[in-house]
């Protein structure tokens, strides 16, 4: 039996009821996991939600300086963080021997036995972003190229057994992303290339490396798993007389809604439909996330704001203040709790001080991040060379 699990904040509690109540439609004995990085809402009755159990981030013992760790990590990337470690404790507290990771924007449309033989087989599942070739130079430059940047696996999806390779890979893992979980969005830019340790999307690029690091992997290539708008070139969508849906004349397994709510799904949903016009059935998907979104209450928990994206004084936290916190070792035993705002020292007064320039509400949020990640990189060469 496969332990499923999605790593989520409380607005993204609509998203994982979908994701949860489709599974369960389709695979009754799933066992399913909430990972929430904030306590969970006092009005969820877990009696009438799909979730089995809940493990909030809180409580994952091997991540220890949590403050830290919570602090220097924006919202989406503390929750890609998390992953491997969630894994981990699935296996430790309820003797889980196979788990699987789907991000919380997935739907579930068929039974997922074949990830159940899989991990009978195989320590690590992974799917790649796309399987075929692009054949528009548009789609190269946004898809293949896209990807060579962001990773060729996409990490809304990965399955683990519970074994030395797949322990292995877990441990390898969490320690990469204790440190190294973030997305640097200014990947492309010459001059900060050269400063190093750029380029990195959350969790995901990591990934790459699994083919040469460990033994026992299985890459997941059959049409219908994972089909997100990034492969909608290759997977061409039909519906049923029965109104179940296919991707190339095979079921549906779970499709991705990645960027519902930036828009990004439905701008890429319009350029397939008008570059591969024969693949305008796959726009009901859309019609029935929205659908399910609102039955399970996305106007309400939409609007919830993640605690940790904001200091005690209720100031929203900037990811330019997570980024210089991380960056700057020498001063984390100074700030143990960088959340907390009161008079005299404390890191919201002392960031504001001793980077007063990047406050200046008149200086571009671009021009801001290029400048000071060019020199907070050359301090974290500094302190490198410091401790060696």
């Amino acid at each position: 039996m496969i332990y499923y699990f999605t790593s989520i904040t409380a607005n993204y509690l609509a998203k994982a009821r979908v994701l949860g109540f489709s599974l369960k439609n389709y695979n009754a004995n799933a066992k399913f996991v909430l990972a929430i990085s904030e306590p969970l809402p006092s009005e969820i009755n877990l009696e009438k939600e799909p979730f089995d159990f809940v493990i909030e981030s809180e409580s994952l013992n091997d991540i220890g300086n949590k403050n830290n760790f919570f602090f220097k990590h924006n919202i989406t990337e503390l929750c890609t963080a998390v992953k491997p470690f969630v894994a981990e404790e699935i296996m430790k507290r309820y003797g889980a021997e196979k788990v699987v990771y789907l991000d919380p924007d997935i739907g579930v449309f068929n039974p997922l036995d074949m990830l159940d033989r899989c991990l009978d087989n195989f320590s690590i599942l992974l799917t790649p972003h796309q399987t075929v070739p692009e054949t528009i130079d548009r789609y190269i430059r946004e898809n293949e190229i896209l990807f060579l940047k962001r990773g060729v696996y996409n990490l809304g999806f990965f399955g683990v057994k519970n074994n030395d390779e797949g322990l292995k890979f877990l441990k390898w893992w969490q320690s990469r992303l204790l440190n190294y979980c973030f997305d640097d969005n200014y990947q492309t830019i010459k001059d900060l290339q050269r400063e190093g340790l750029l380029g990195m999307f959350t969790d995901q690029k990591w990934i790459d490396l699994v083919p040469a690091f460990f033994d026992n992997y299985h890459i997941i290539k059959d049409s219908g798993y994972n089909v997100c708008t990034w492969n909608l070139s290759s997977q061409h969508i039909s519906i049923g007389t029965d109104g179940a849906f296919f991707a190339n004349n095979t079921p549906l397994y779970f499709f991705h809604f990645s960027g519902f709510d930036s828009g990004g799904h439905h701008n890429e949903m319009q350029r397939i439909i008008l570059n591969y016009p024969n693949n305008n059935q796959a726009l009901a998907l859309t019609k029935w996330y929205e659908n399910e979104l609102e039955k399970c209450g996305q106007k309400y928990f939409g609007e919830f704001k993640a605690p940790y994206a904001f200091y005690s004084n209720g100031e929203k936290i900037q990811d330019f203040e997570r980024k210089i916190y991380h960056i700057r070792k020498d001063i984390h035993s100074r700030f143990k709790n960088p959340f907390i705002v009161h008079e005299g020292f404390c890191f919201y007064n002392w960031v504001r001080q001793e980077y007063a320039y990047y406050f200046n509400p008149n200086i571009p949020e671009r021009i801001k991040w290029i400048d000071i990640t060019k020199k907070l990189y050359r301090i974290y060469f500094l302190l490198i060379v410091k401790e060696d």
